[in-house]
């Protein structure tokens, strides 16, 4: 994993209508995040994205699929998925298809899992 292309992904996803924020982990390596929208800060994103990861040993204990998983809010959703080699990535966007559609979030997976 290269850091720096990693950054400058992050970097350029800032601008995506309905991004919230998105935040990449790599085991031994600092975690990355975006804040994306106004009023959101990156400490509140760190600690989402850490009680997302302290969720997955405890699906992993009860036999859960860890590959990817989401959870949904009344107006956003988390959705993370993990690549082979252990990088994760979170993704917060609203739950709005006119803002930010099913086909935007898959091309940052693809993207992602490209890196």
């Amino acid at each position: 994993m290269s850091d720096a292309r990693f950054t400058d992904w992050l970097q350029e996803k800032t601008a995506l209508p309905g991004l919230i924020g998105i935040g990449i982990y790599a085991p031994g390596k600092p975690t990355m995040m975006q804040a994306c929208a106004s009023g959101v800060s990156e400490l509140a994103l760190e600690n989402a994205w850490r009680c997302a990861a302290e969720t997955i040993p405890v699906l992993q204990f009860n036999g859960f699929p860890t590959g990817g998983f989401r959870f949904v809010f009344a107006q956003a959703f988390v959705h993370c998925e993990r690549r082979p080699d252990g990088t994760c990535i979170g993704i917060c966007a609203l739950k709005n298809d006119k803002i930010f559609s099913p086909a935007q979030l898959e091309t940052l997976l693809a993207e992602f899992h490209a890196l």
